[in-house]
């Protein structure tokens, strides 16, 4: 058997051969009093050293999807992202098993366990992963948790994607990140259709004794509803994500009334339903005619390590216009004035623009259809 400290080596040079910009390793212990969403005993009781390792995202990609240049580019680069990060996990998990130790690599995305209510996927509103990817990352030394209680890096902000492996043999842990990147500008607190991230109150948690604090999100339903592209219209009506659709606004105060919506929505939505509401990000990511389509995330892609370039984004953003559908079934940004709702069969109303609305009788369905058949069910 090879020693810790040379299998530590090579799961570094793995981790950075293979893509990560970031890779680092936290011991068990660091994990105790933390939220139960990063608890290993879950997945793999014997956990005595946890590794975490990002990559980041296309900046480019993000400006051109923020300024609504470029929709599909963005969900591309996820998508490349995202296969990186899972032979990044299974090299791991065979040097570490190949050595006789118990290893687990958690999903990247999409797996949350069971809860009360959460019958399937579509019920599912709590969405408590089964190891969180952002506390582990914060355990190893990759970074802090911003105000948008995403991980922030000093290196590349909040714009990266994370995975983590969990294994039994007993390594050193990397130095914990001395100093939080987050000024607290709270530009995430506006880039959100759906006001999920408070820009006053806060909740704070403990990992490796220290305590850290971010901004107090809303009730997860409405994460479900902004960032699952259910509604995408700011409140002040001029600019969207790149979600043509709508709920109704403002979204219900009541969490129980905001759950039945949200749920509603989604049982609606013919992109998750049947086979594709089981689907992990393994299967999404390795299917070649997958194609994602993302239409938010602003809290996090927003989010750079510097302030100027926060601001930068936050005016593209603001600056975009909002989206319609078109009659083609494409998706595309116009001012606000040139924009109208009608309703469709998916519990949404949809926009258009003020012209095509006059004819949506004729188009409609045929346009919706051609917009959800961007996903692959094979």
């Amino acid at each position: 058997m090879a020693s810790v400290d040379k299998i530590k080596s090579e799961i570094h040079s793995i981790a950075l051969d293979n893509g990560a910009a970031l890779v680092g390793i936290g011991s068990r212990d660091r994990l105790d009093g933390a939220p139960r969403s990063v608890d290993p005993n879950y997945l793999l009781p014997s956990t005595k050293s946890i590794i975490s390792f990002a990559i980041p995202l296309d900046r480019l990609v993000i400006r051109n999807f923020l300024s609504k240049r470029e929709w599909l580019a963005h969900g591309a680069n996820r998508k490349t992202i995202y296969q990186k990060l899972y032979r990044i996990t299974n090299c791991i998990t065979g040097l570490l098993e190949g050595q006789g130790f118990e290893t687990k690599g958690v999903e990247a995305n999409s797996v949350y366990r069971p809860e009360p209510g959460g019958t399937d996927a579509i019920n599912r509103v709590r969405m408590v992963p089964d190891f969180s990817h952002r506390y582990a990352a914060v355990a190893c030394g990759l970074g802090w948790l911003g105000w948008n209680g995403n991980l922030i890096t000093p290196q590349f902000g909040s714009a990266v994607y994370l995975a983590s492996v969990l294994t039994s043999a007993e390594m050193q842990a990397d130095p914990l990140l001395e100093v939080n990147p987050c000024d607290k500008c709270k530009i995430c607190t506006t880039v959100c259709p759906v006001n999920m991230i408070s820009a006053n109150e806060t909740v704070s948690f403990t990992i490796a004794g220290r305590k850290y604090i971010h901004g107090k999100k809303a009730h997860n339903a409405r994460r479900l509803i902004g960032c699952g592209g259910f509604h995408g219209l700011n409140p002040n009506g001029k600019w969207s994500t790149w979600s043509p659709f709508r709920l109704q606004y403002h979204l219900p105060d009541n969490n129980t009334d905001l759950i039945a919506l949200v749920r509603k929505a989604r049982s609606a939505d013919p992109n998750r339903q049947g086979k594709r509401a089981l689907l992990t990000q393994r299967d999404r990511c390795f299917n070649p005619n997958e194609v994602y389509l993302d239409t938010c995330g602003n809290c996090q892609i927003i989010c750079w390590e510097r302030r100027e370039d926060r601001k930068t984004n936050q005016k593209l953003l603001f600056n975009s216009g909002v989206t319609v559908l078109t009659k083609e079934g494409n998706r595309v940004a116009v001012p606000a004035d040139q924009v109208k709702e009608v309703e469709t069969n998916r519990v949404v109303n949809v926009a258009v623009t003020n012209e095509e609305s006059k004819t949506t009788a004729n188009w409609l369905n045929k346009a919706l259809s051609t917009d959800s058949r961007r996903v692959s069910i094979s």
